[in-house]
């Protein structure tokens, strides 16, 4: 059974993540789309500043704030990563082949690739604030 850093992980190299704070900010555009004036009054001196506020939104929302760290913390520890264990996470949770496969393409025992793995998820799981979710 993955873990949560697992499928932080799979998200993260198969796009997922991405698309979900795309998807959030499309909700919230759509959120600032609905007329509140429910009154019928004129509000006197009323400017509509859209683009600000759907801006201040993104900033602001928990859920894009919570998915952009994730985002940034794996991308900070994958910058001090060699060539060989960026290829293995890539592999592993992006393209989902198996641990002999990946052993077999970098020439790099199983129980190496296991303890690459298991190194980079404790340093994302330490920083990625998952205890909340």
């Amino acid at each position: 059974m993955a873990d949560k850093v697992d499928k932080l992980l799979q998200g993260y190299f198969r796009g997922d993540l991405d698309k979900k704070i795309e998807l959030r900010k499309m909700m919230l555009a759509a959120r600032h789309d609905i007329d509140e004036n429910i009154g019928g009054g004129r509000a006197q001196n009323k400017q509509s500043n859209v683009v600000e506020s759907m801006m201040i939104s993104h900033e602001i929302d928990p859920a894009i704030i919570s998915l952009e760290h994730k985002k940034f913390v794996i991308k900070t520890w994958l910058e001090g990563l060699d060539t060989e264990r960026i290829e293995m996470l890539r592999l592993h949770y992006g393209e989902r082949e198996s641990w002999t496969y990946i052993a077999n393409e970098l020439h790099v025992s199983e129980v190496t690739l296991h303890k690459w793995k298991n190194e980079f998820k404790e340093s994302v799981d330490a920083f990625a604030d998952l205890k909340r979710d």
